[in-house]
């Protein structure tokens, strides 16, 4: 480059920041979403979520759960206990059953790291005309 006086200056290195700090996820946070992301990365987990989240008043009953596979009870309960371990589903015992609803907050914090603008997905793109 010159300068008024023909002399050239030296380039200076810049750093550019891709993205803004409060849009960058934690460490803690990237732990905890690939826990529920590593739980639900098995569609018959994904079912048995979905299963559960629209019984009615939102509980399922293991016994109710298990006449939707066809698979062996103990297979079964790994995966709900893969959930509960996750903390995306809630298990209580009521005699000899186990009773299962969802929790809302795991959900919700995949929800903020995947809605558009966020820090796992680009912003909204406008809707192609076709």
């Amino acid at each position: 480059m010159a300068t008024e006086h023909g002399r050239g200056r030296k380039p200076v290195p810049i750093t550019l920041l891709m993205a803004e700090p409060a849009a960058v996820i934690a460490q803690d946070e990237a732990e905890q979403a690939a826990k529920l992301f590593k739980a639900l990365s098995d569609p018959i987990r994904i079912r048995l979520l979905s299963l559960v989240r629209h019984s009615p008043g939102g509980e399922a009953c293991f016994c109710d759960l298990a006449e939707e596979f066809d698979m062996p009870q103990p297979s079964l309960s790994h995966h709900l206990r893969v959930l509960v371990a996750a903390g995306i589903l809630d298990r209580e015992r009521r005699g000899t059953w186990s009773w299962y609803t969802v929790l809302p907050e795991p959900l919700r914090s995949l929800e903020t790291l995947l809605h558009a603008g966020g820090p796992l997905a680009d912003r909204a793109a406008p809707l192609s005309k076709t």
